[in-house]
C-alpha cells in the first residue's frame, strides 16, 4: 500500500507535520495525501523528528518511573545506572524522558517547577564542575538563562564542594525535582587510579543520602529523596562498584545496559531487520525502500557496527538526498552518497566510542554507488567554436 502524509486543512504547511500513515486521520480533520505532494520542508521536519520506539527504551522508562514512583517507600532514593557504547541511543532516551516531564512556571507562585533535571556532563569533570553545571541548568527555563551563567559560575569559585552541593540540592527541592539525569557521566572517571573514583562515588552518595532529619521526620522530607540516573559508557559501573563504595552501591539497585545491534545469530538479524523495517515505515516517502531486506540490512550493519546513532545519520542524510532529487523512496546510491558525505562525522563518533577493537575506527562504505553514465565518443560531428 502506498504510504501517505497527513496534512491538516487550513493550517500553515510548516505546522502540519505528521509521520507516515496508511489510513485516514481518525478525527476527520485532515486529508490524506501522498508524501510526494507535501512541501519539502514538511518532509524534512519529519526526518528531524524520526524516532522508533524500542523495547529497551520502554524498559529504561519503566525503570526510571518505578524508581521515582517508589520514593515514598524507601528512606533513600533508589538510583539508576544506564550504560552502553557511545551511539546506541542512551541520550535520546533520556531526552524523551525529559520531554515527558516539561519544566514550567507555577501560575500561582511564579516559581519554576522542574520535575526532571537533565545535565550533560563535560569532559574530565570533577564533583565541583558537575555541581556547577547542575546549578546553571537549574537557573534556566525552557533553554533560556534566568541569570548570567558566567556570573553564576564565578560566584561559586570560592565555595567548597559540600556547600555548593547543599545549594544545588536546595534549589532542586524548591523546584520539585524528583530525578536528576546526569548524561555522559563517564567523563567524571579517570583512568589513572582510584582516588578520583572515590571522590566521585562519595560525592554522589552524599548528595543522594543528605537529609534534614528531625525527631518529627527522622527519615527527612520526601522532597529530599531525589533519584539519580547516571548515564554513560561502562566506566560508570566502576563508580557504583560495591568494592569501591558499598553504600552507593546499596542505593543504586537498578542497572540497565543498552547494547548495540549485533548481526551474528538469527535472532540478532531478525531484531535488526525489524528495526530497519520500522524506520523505513516512518520515512516520508510514498514507497518503502526495503531497508530490512537481508542484503541491504547486512550492509547497514557493516557501515554502522549496529550503533543506532550511526544508523540514523546515514538514513536521514540518504532520505534528504532522495527528497532533493525527487525520488519516490530511498535508494542504495543515496545510502552510498550519505556515507561518503558523512564519513567525517561517522568516524569521529567511533573515535570516542568504547571500541571493541581497533578496527572500529574506519567506516566502510558497502553500498553500491550510482551506475556510471556511459559517454559515447563523438562520431565526426562538428563542435562549437568560440
Amino acid at each position: 500500500m502506498t504510504r501517505r502524509a497527513v496534512i491538516t486543512k487550513n493550517e500553515p504547511a510548516e505546522e502540519a507535520v505528521d509521520t507516515a500513515h496508511e489510513t485516514a486521520v481518525e478525527d476527520g480533520r485532515g486529508e490524506e495525501r501522498l508524501w510526494s505532494e507535501a512541501p519539502d520542508a514538511i518532509r524534512r521536519d519529519a526526518l528531524r523528528a524520526l524516532f522508533v520506539a524500542r523495547d529497551i527504551e520502554k524498559r529504561i522508562v519503566n525503570t526510571v518511573n518505578s524508581a521515582i514512583r517508589d520514593r515514598h517507600l524507601h528512606a533513600e532514593a533508589q538510583n539508576v545506572v544506564i550504560t552502553g557504547e557511545t551511539g546506541v541511543g542512551k541520550s535520546e532516551i533520556m531526552k524523551r524522558i525529559l520531554a515527558a516531564n516539561p519544566e514550567r512556571r507555577d501560575p500561582e507562585t511564579g516559581n519554576v517547577v522542574r520535575p526532571v533535571l537533565y545535565v550533560d556532563v563535560r569532559n574530565s569533570s570533577t564533583p565541583k564542575a558537575v555541581a556547577q553545571a547542575m546549578l546553571v541548568q537549574l537557573m534556566t527555563l525552557n533553554g533560556v538563562a534566568l541569570v548570567d551563567p558566567d556570573e553564576l559560575i564565578g560566584s561559586t569559585k570560592a565555595v567548597g564542594v559540600p556547600e555548593l552541593t547543599r545549594r544545588v540540592k536546595t534549589q532542586m527541592m524548591g523546584q520539585g525535582v524528583v530525578a536528576a539525569l546526569l548524561d555522559e557521566f563517564h567523563n567524571t572517571v579517570s583512568d589513572n587510579g582510584t582516588d578520583r573514583l572515590n571522590r566521585i562515588a562519595n560525592w554522589v552518595r552524599d548528595f543522594a543520602k543528605s537529609k534534614s532529619r528531625s525527631a518529627a521526620k527522622p527519615d527527612g522530607d520526601l522532597s529530599e529523596i531525589i533519584v539519580f540516573v547516571l548515564i554513560g559508557t561502562r566506566k560508570v559501573e566502576r563508580i557504583v562498584d560495591p568494592a569501591l563504595n558499598d553504600e552507593l552501591a546499596s542505593i543504586t539497585p537498578y542497572r540497565v545496559r543498552v547494547p548495540r545491534y549485533r548481526y551474528e545469530t538469527d535472532d540478532d538479524k531478525e531484531a535488526f531487520h525489524e528495526l530497519l523495517a520500522e524506520i523505513d515505515n516512518e520515512l516520508p516517502f510514498d514507497e518503502h525502500a526495503g531497508l530490512d531486506k537481508p542484503a541491504l540490512a547486512e550492509k547497514f550493519h557493516v557501515a554502522t557496527f549496529g550503533l543506532l546513532r550511526q544508523l540514523g545519520i546515514i538514513i536521514v542524510k540518504a532520505a534528504d538526498l532522495a527528497i532533493e532529487d525527487g525520488s519516490d523512496r530511498v535508494r542504495e546510491h543515496h545510502l552510498h552518497a550519505a556515507v561518503e558525505l558523512k564519513r567525517g562525522v561517522l568516524e569521529s563518533h567511533l573515535m570516542s566510542a568504547e571500541a571493541e577493537g581497533e578496527e572500529r575506527r574506519i567506516v566502510e562504505n558497502p553500498f553500491m554507488p550510482p551506475e556510471a553514465v556511459e559517454r559515447k565518443r563523438a562520431s565526426g560531428k562538428r563542435g562549437w567554436k568560440p
